[in-house]
């Protein structure tokens, strides 16, 4: 696994992401990326969980994707990214093609909620990362399609906490589902699938009240 080129680039496009927040007026295309707080805890899931089928809405540059083929130690890890921006998708096809990791990644250009609603499955990694109106339909549409323990990061939950109120409400009332807000970055909501006999005892996460402790500062 080409780990020296994958960490090249994601320091490069953390560069740009920098450049980005200094001179916002200066780019035309903005990678609107997670940041290197993201990056890395995307990187240290994967590297935990060893998934091995993963879809990720909202491409950009490529940058979370790279992140989780950091962290994918054995190269077990197959991605499925979306992106409804092709100029978005080109730029991140080249960063895979430098990165050499351009034969385990398929891109998409499509709307995310039709690629979720078409995903092969069962995957057990999904990154949540494109319009947040679009986040609960898209969760809807991939329940039945995730394997058990699979994991769900959905960013921007303290950034956008309004925007994301009935997903988050959803994610962490359903008995299939266990979801709790990492405050890491934008914020990431974390999500696991629960094998069936474990859904008769789930305790329910917290209420989305409590998310208005963390989201203060952004009102």
């Amino acid at each position: 696994m080409p780990k020296t080129k994958i960490t090249a680039i994601i320091h490069e496009l953390l560069e740009r992401h920098r450049l980005e927040k200094e001179q916002p007026t200066q780019f035309k295309e903005k990678m609107l990326a997670m940041g290197s707080e993201g990056g890395r805890f995307v990187e240290t899931i994967v590297r935990a969980l060893k998934p091995k089928h993963g879809l990720e809405i909202g491409t950009s540059s490529g940058f979370s994707a790279l992140c989780a083929f950091k962290g994918d130690e054995y190269g077990h890890l197959q991605l499925i990214t979306v992106d409804f921006d092709p100029a978005k998708a080109a730029w991140a096809k080249d960063n895979f093609h430098r990165a050499g990791v351009e034969n385990r990644v398929e891109i998409l250009v499509q709307d995310g909620l039709v690629a979720a609603r078409e995903g092969r499955g069962p995957f057990d990694y999904v990154l949540l990362d494109a319009a947040k109106s679009q986040n609960l339909p898209i969760i809807k549409e991939l329940l039945p399609k995730l394997a058990v323990g699979a994991v769900v990061l959905t960013d921007n939950a303290l950034t956008h906490a309004d925007e994301m109120r009935e997903f988050t409400q959803f994610v962490r009332t359903h008995p299939e589902l266990a979801s709790s807000m990492v405050a890491i970055g934008n914020g990431i909501e974390v999500t696991f699938k629960l094998s069936p006999p474990l859904t008769d005892h789930v305790v329910l996460g917290d209420s989305i009240e409590r998310l208005e402790h963390y989201t203060g500062q952004y009102r």
